[in-house]
């Protein structure tokens, strides 16, 4: 999934008056979780056409930080509640699912 993807779901979903600009920051910032997880690096620069490091079917977990950002800029804070929860718990079944299929130091925490 790009980040251009992303950002037309996020305007599609939820119209608002952000740039693509300020969404493509929140963007990164996202990617830059994501990033710390994998042992990765973050891509110096966040363009509509950088790819994103996390794929389906876990991808959705950028729209919800990006719409949590809009909510809390917007002052609805049961709104960024409600979409940072999403966020949070799409972010750590994603993290489950790498332990499970990648193994590493978190193998070790499996019940077998």
């Amino acid at each position: 999934m790009t980040a251009s993807q992303v950002l037309q779901q996020v305007d599609t979903l939820l119209p608002n008056q952000y740039t693509a600009e300020q969404k493509l920051h929140w963007l990164h910032r996202a990617e830059g979780f994501a990033a710390t997880f994998i042992g990765g690096t973050l891509p110096a620069e966040m363009t509509e056409d950088t790819v994103l490091a996390i794929a389906a079917p876990y991808s959705d977990l950028y729209r919800h930080y990006v719409e949590a950002q809009i909510h809390y800029c917007n002052g609805e804070l049961e709104r960024y509640n409600n979409a940072i929860a999403l966020w949070n718990t799409m972010l750590l079944s994603w993290r489950d699912y790498r332990a499970r299929t990648e193994g590493g130091a978190a193998a070790a925490l499996k019940l077998c």
